[in-house]
């Protein structure tokens, strides 16, 4: 079987752009699935059985404010993420490094620092990339599949997925619900508010998890929840 070629999410919105820099990446084998908003970029990080890898991300989409959605990508997603943006402040830079980004490229930018970049960050990525694994649950970020203690596949919506990434990336610290909003791309409202207990009930249900007394997503009173769950 032929190895799996290294997957880039590519969010750019200025067309001529979006098409040079993928040209780029893809001479380089890179699998390229590109987003020119943020809803197409979600849109693509929720479909099954196609990994991204690493992202890079433009600041300046039309619709929706770039480190706020950098904030939600970090809350759920433990991939490198490479920032493009014409924003050289120090404000900017500040903020991205404090949400964790891997790379900051200040456009305009000859394609080739990109690739260098998105290289790069793809071979510490691969060094770390074997799904997380709790209490005989298989947890793959990147393929979105969680599979059983028995081998099966265990179907999940997306938000019940990204909820979980979530708390799998936190590795067992409380997770507001606030944070958890973020991971599924909601606001902050009473009503979303109360969504999250939703999902996370469906989620104790579907891992076995009793919902009077649960044992592996812990409810931590008016703040959120954590995963107790030993490795293996």
């Amino acid at each position: 079987m032929a190895e799996r070629r290294p997957s880039v999410l590519l969010v750019e919105d200025e067309p001529f752009v979006q098409t040079l820099l993928a040209a780029y990446l893809e001479k380089e084998s890179v699998s390229v699935t590109v987003a020119s908003t943020a809803a197409e970029m979600r849109a693509a990080l929720r479909l099954p059985g196609q990994p991204i890898d690493a992202i890079a991300l433009d600041l300046g989409l039309p619709d929706e404010e770039g480190l706020a959605l950098l904030r939600q990508l970090r809350t759920r997603l433990n991939i490198p993420i490479c920032i493009t943006t014409r924003d050289n402040s120090a404000a900017s830079r500040t903020v991205a490094a404090e949400l964790g980004v891997d790379d900051y490229l200040v456009k305009p930018f000859h394609p080739r620092q990109l690739v260098a970049s998105l290289m790069l960050l793809l071979g510490r990525k691969s060094e770390k990339s074997s799904p997380l694994r709790f209490e005989g649950w298989s947890f793959d970020n990147g393929a979105r599949v969680l599979t059983n203690p028995q081998g099966q596949p265990i179907p999940l919506t997306p938000a019940e997925f990204d909820v979980l990434a979530a708390l799998l990336i936190a590795e067992g610290r409380t997770i507001s619900r606030a944070h958890l909003l973020d991971a599924i791309g909601s606001d902050s409202s009473s009503a979303s508010s109360r969504m999250v207990d939703v999902i996370v009930s469906s989620l104790r249900r579907k891992l076995g998890d009793p919902s009077r007394m649960p044992r592996l997503i812990v409810t931590v009173p008016s703040v959120g929840y954590r995963l107790c769950a030993s490795p293996g």
